[in-house]
């Protein structure tokens, strides 16, 4: 996430299509270059972030992943995966903004009012999302509806400005095939040597897409890691 997010949306959204055009242009030319600038902005600790460092970040993971996507030796899930990784940083700043705006900000005050009524401190939440009362879960899971709304519409836009439509394509109309190549393709790319967070990657997406899905992508990454290898 950036340090900003509200300003680097703000300059990342500005880029003019020709700006745009001219980077995927060079990374066709020098793919290398582009993944060695992102290397640089990615080392610059954080307190020293700008929202020019950051929106420049976002833009070239864009078009790193632009680049790959064009990639027919590459596997899909590869291909999905940089296309997701680099949507889904602009999708989370996105949702950070909107969590303070409009609908999110209505939503919040009046869950602090319950919060006030049922007796909870300033700043005090109930530690488990279940928990709490009827209203109060209800606006919660309206809220995140909301947020989930704003970084879905985000992450296809982005994609599509960046001349993936393939990719926003296979977001927007089969999300179960989406996040299985986009988690068969981090498995590849960031495999976990932590048997402890790997467990936990397991089983959230067991509980989000169901074992068949998590059995797939298990084979289907070891598949892959074993012809990289």
């Amino acid at each position: 996430m950036s340090k900003t997010p509200s300003e680097t949306l703000q300059i990342l959204f500005a880029m003019q299509e020709d700006a745009i055009d001219r980077d995927l242009q060079r990374a066709e030319d020098n793919i290398l270059a582009v993944a060695n600038e992102i290397s640089s902005l990615l080392a610059i600790p954080f307190d020293a972030k700008t929202p020019t460092t950051d929106a420049r970040l976002a833009h070239l993971l864009m078009v790193q992943a632009r680049e790959l996507s064009r990639r027919d030796r590459l596997a899909p899930e590869v291909r999905t995966f940089y296309a997701a990784f680099g949507a889904g940083h602009v999708a989370q700043d996105a949702e950070t903004v909107a969590a303070d705006k409009d609908t999110c900000a209505e939503l919040s005050a009046r869950m602090d009012t319950i919060r006030r009524r049922e007796g909870l401190a300033e700043g005090e939440f109930w530690e488990m999302q279940h928990e709490g009362p009827q209203d109060y879960r209800d606006l919660t899971n309206e809220f995140g509806r909301v947020l989930e709304r704003v970084a879905d519409t985000v992450f296809a836009f982005v994609l599509r400005r960046y001349q993936m439509q393939e990719e926003a394509d296979l977001f927007e109309q089969d999300r179960l095939l989406f996040e299985t190549y986009r988690e068969v393709g981090r498995r590849v790319i960031f495999p976990s040597h932590d048997e402890e967070i790997e467990k936990m990657m397991d089983d959230y997406f067991r509980n989000e897409y169901g074992l068949d899905a998590l059995n797939r992508v298990r084979l289907r990454a070891k598949e892959l890691r074993d012809q990289r290898a």
